[in-house]
C-alpha cells in the first residue's frame, strides 16, 4: 500500500505550477519547516513578502484547506522525519557538507518515490508487460538513458522490447504496435507534444499506455491509462536546473526485479547473456 504523501511530497510535485510568489512560500516552507510551524499567515507573509491571500491560494493548490491544515501536516511530518543537520546549499568551499546535502535529498527523493508507488497499479504495469508482444519504451531529451536502460533490462528477462534515441524512429514504431502491446512514457514533466501524441497512436491501435512522471496531471498523464509517479527533489538547490534521473530509474528497476521474480527463466536468460558479454572482457 502506498505510504501516505508528506507537505514536502505535495510542494514539490506541485512546485512547478505556481506563481512566482507562491514559490517564494514554498520554499520558506521547504527551508524553514520548525520556525514556519510556530507562524500565523500574516506572520508569513511579511517572512515571504508576500500577501496573506498568496499563502492561502498556496496551500489549497498544494492540497490542503488553508495555513492552519498544513501545519499541523508539517508538524506530523516533522515527527516521523529522521532529524539531518541538513541544509539546501551546494557551496565548492563546503565540499563535505554539501554531499551530504546531496545525499540527504537524493535518498528522500527515492523513498518517496518507492513509498507512494500504488501496489495495483505496479501490479497491472507487471501483468501487461508480461502479456505483451512487444513493450516500447518511449522518451525525449535527458530521459532517453532511462528508456534505453529499460528496453535493455526487459530483453535481458526475455519480455520483447524496443526504445530508440532517435524520435522518429520512436514514433515510426508506435504505429506498429496492437492490442495488447505496452508503451511506457518516460517524461519528467509529462508535457512533451511528441509523447502525447504517441500516447495517443498506442491508445487508438488498443495497447496500453503507461506513463512514469513527476507530474501525475500533466498531458501525458491524462492521454495514459497507468500513472507512475515519481518523486523530484531537483528544486531543492537550483530552481531552473534539472540535474536528476534517479527517481525515474528506481520505478524501472522495482519494476525489473518484480519482473525478474515471477519468471521462471528468467535467471537462465540473464546467465546466457552474462556469458556471451563476458566473452569480450579482457
Amino acid at each position: 500500500m502506498a505510504k501516505e504523501m508528506t507537505v514536502r511530497d505535495y510542494i514539490f510535485t506541485t512546485y512547478d505550477q505556481l506563481f512566482d510568489a507562491e514559490k517564494k512560500v514554498a520554499d520558506y516552507l521547504l527551508d524553514h519547516p520548525d520556525a514556519a510551524v510556530e507562524m500565523s499567515v500574516a506572520a508569513l507573509a511579511g517572512e515571504c513578502s508576500t500577501s496573506q491571500a498568496t499563502i492561502i491560494r498556496f496551500c489549497k493548490k498544494v492540497g490542503f484547506s488553508g495555513f492552519h491544515q498544513l501545519k499541523i501536516e508539517m508538524a506530523k511530518d516533522m515527527k516521523t522525519r529522521k532529524d539531518y543537520i541538513t541544509t539546501n546549499a551546494i557551496d565548492i568551499n563546503h565540499i563535505g557538507q554539501s554531499l551530504h546535502n546531496i545525499l540527504v535529498s537524493k535518498v528522500e527523493e527515492l523513498e518517496a518515490t518507492i513509498n507512494n508507488l500504488n501496489e495495483e497499479s505496479i501490479r497491472k504495469v507487471i501483468d501487461a508487460v508480461v502479456k505483451a508482444d512487444v513493450v516500447e519504451v518511449a522518451a525525449v531529451g535527458n530521459s532517453i538513458p532511462i528508456a534505453m536502460d529499460a528496453s535493455y533490462k526487459f530483453n535481458q528477462v526475455g519480455i520483447r522490447s524496443v526504445a530508440s534515441n532517435v524520435w522518429e524512429a520512436q514514433q515510426a514504431f508506435s504505429f506498429t504496435l496492437n492490442k495488447g502491446d505496452v508503451l511506457i512514457g518516460i517524461s519528467a514533466s509529462g508535457a512533451s507534444r511528441r509523447l502525447v501524441g504517441m500516447a495517443r497512436i498506442a491508445q487508438k491501435r488498443g495497447a496500453l499506455v503507461v506513463t512514469i512522471t513527476n507530474q501525475p496531471e500533466s498531458p501525458l498523464a491524462e492521454n495514459s491509462d497507468i500513472v507512475l509517479t515519481t518523486a523530484s527533489r531537483e528544486r531543492v538547490f537550483y530552481d531552473q536546473v534539472s540535474f536528476t534521473r534517479s527517481a525515474a530509474m528506481a520505478v524501472v528497476d522495482s519494476i525489473f526485479l518484480l519482473l525478474y521474480s515471477m519468471r521462471k527463466d528468467s535467471f537462465q536468460q540473464l546467465l546466457e547473456h552474462e556469458q556471451i558479454i563476458s566473452e569480450d572482457k579482457i
